[in-house]
């Protein structure tokens, strides 16, 4: 079972974007105030909830995103963690 953790609402900026899982299936980030969706390609939009400054988990369904950064703080991928397997997505925008 995932909690949500409250971190600072500040660092969903540096995630915003899209993130290309295959070619023309694109994973978009984006924030509504103090909440942050995801969204795939033809899918519905849900909002992911933090259980680390990485480390997101949905609650509609059983699947978790995590950020990755460069050395330089940048973000750079998401991967995305559903039925036992990893996708992991580019950030192209």
């Amino acid at each position: 079972m995932h909690l949500p953790i409250e971190i600072d609402t500040k660092i969903y900026d540096s995630y915003i974007g899209e993130y290309e899982l295959a070619p023309d299936f694109i994973v978009t980030i984006t924030r509504e105030d103090n909440r942050i969706f995801t969204q795939a390609t033809g899918q519905n939009k849900f909002e992911i909830y933090p259980e680390s400054k990485t480390k997101f988990f949905l609650k509609a369904f059983d699947a978790q995103v995590t950020f990755v950064k460069n050395e330089q703080g940048k973000v750079t991928e998401l991967i995305m963690h559903q039925g036992g397997r990893e996708f992991s997505a580019k950030k192209i925008k």
